[in-house]
């Protein structure tokens, strides 16, 4: 796989091909090996010290009754202005690409711009409560305290906005946690991660950059995850590897089932980010 360089010249970052053999062969690679539990039956994954969580965000959509506003929505404040003071609207965009024959390029333009919400700031801005005509989503920055610290936040914040808003259906929980692991320059993917692109073999060459994007399917619980990856050049000697993780779930789901679905959500998530680790990245977080 390619070695991730320092940005000389070229921006070279990624060090000559890891990927030169046309199938990864991950079972070498991976050495992490969760434990699973006698009680539950599911993988027990270690708790990080350093999880290198930049944001982690809980959210749910749904269809509110007709007539329910703005005004409504904004009586949240009154509930939360106390842990949450700072108050901004919250901006939907819409757009539209064009492609003409004739032009060698596409045209792209924003044709609507409107509220549809509100964002309510923690004093320190490390938490985010988003009170939409569409959903409800409570956002951490990090630090990031635990799970069951986000999850217990974000009922609280729920059950405000239901009161409020009172939905009629939920149709998409998700969860979304990004990284980001600062490594140093040069290094080589391949001993960090183990859900990556790869280059044809043959085709060896320094990276300049990495961007990849894929959707997966998860039958047993009917969730997707989209999963991001990315590298972001902080100096000459470090750089940020983006690893994104969203996963969720779309349906008509009963209030009373959305926190065990939630549940379920994070350990297709947590699944996802230790397979997708090798050992040396461990040692760096845990």
């Amino acid at each position: 796989m390619p070695k991730c360089n320092r940005t000389d010249k070229n921006r070279r970052f990624i060090r000559k091909n890891s990927f030169n053999n046309h199938f990864i062969n991950f079972a070498s690679i991976i050495t992490l090996k969760p434990v699973t539990t006698k009680e539950s039956q599911k993988p027990a994954y270690p708790l990080l010290e350093n999880a290198p969580i930049v944001e982690a965000l809980l959210d749910i959509q749904v269809q509110l009754p007709e007539g329910k506003d703005l005004n409504a929505l904004h009586k949240v404040f009154d509930v939360v202005k106390d842990k949450y003071p700072t108050e901004k609207k919250r901006f939907a965009f819409s757009g539209k690409i064009e492609f003409k024959a004739q032009e060698t390029q596409a045209k792209s333009s924003i044709s609507e711009t409107q509220v549809d919400g509100y964002l309510f700031y923690s004093e320190d801005k490390t938490k985010v409560f988003q009170a939409r005509l569409s959903g409800f989503t409570f956002n951490k920055h990090k630090p990031y305290k635990s799970w069951n610290a986000l999850k217990k936040e974000a009922k609280e914040l729920w059950t405000l906005y239901k009161k409020i808003a009172e939905p009629l259906t939920i149709n998409r929980i998700a969860l979304r946690y990004i990284n980001k692991i600062p490594l140093k320059i040069p290094f080589t993917p391949t001993s960090y991660f183990t859900t990556l692109p790869y280059l044809a073999k043959g085709l060896d060459y320094d990276m300049n950059n990495l961007f990849s994007q894929i959707s997966i399917m998860n039958n047993q619980l009917n969730a997707r995850a989209t999963i991001t990856e990315a590298v972001e050049l902080t100096n000459s000697d470090t750089a940020l590897f983006l690893f994104d993780i969203d996963v969720f779930q779309q349906g008509d789901f009963a209030e009373s089932e959305i926190w065990k679905n939630f549940e379920s959500l994070r350990d297709f998530k947590n699944e996802i980010f230790f397979k997708s680790i090798t050992a040396k990245t461990l040692k760096l977080i845990e």
